[in-house]
C-alpha cells in the first residue's frame, strides 16, 4: 500500500490486511515503507521516478 488511506472504514481494511498477512509470517508494507520496499528490492525508486513523470505532465504555473 503506498499510501495509507484516510477513510475510516479504509483505514480498518488496511489495518485487518497488516495484522493477517503478519500472522501467516507474511510481509506488509505501507507508505514510505512501501516506496522503500520496492527501492531496495529493485534497486529503482519508483516513487521518485513517478514524481518526474508528474513534475513532466504539469505545466508550470506562472
Amino acid at each position: 500500500m503506498f499510501y495509507y488511506p484516510q477513510r475510516e472504514q479504509a483505514i480498518k481494511i488496511q489495518q485487518t490486511l497488516e495484522t493477517v498477512y503478519k500472522g501467516v509470517n507474511g510481509e506488509y508494507y505501507a507508505g514510505e515503507q512501501a516506496w522503500n520496499f520496492i527501492r531496495n528490492r529493485t534497486g529503482f525508486d519508483l516513487k521518485q521516478i513517478l514524481i518526474d513523470i508528474a513534475d513532466q505532465k504539469t505545466p508550470e504555473k506562472s
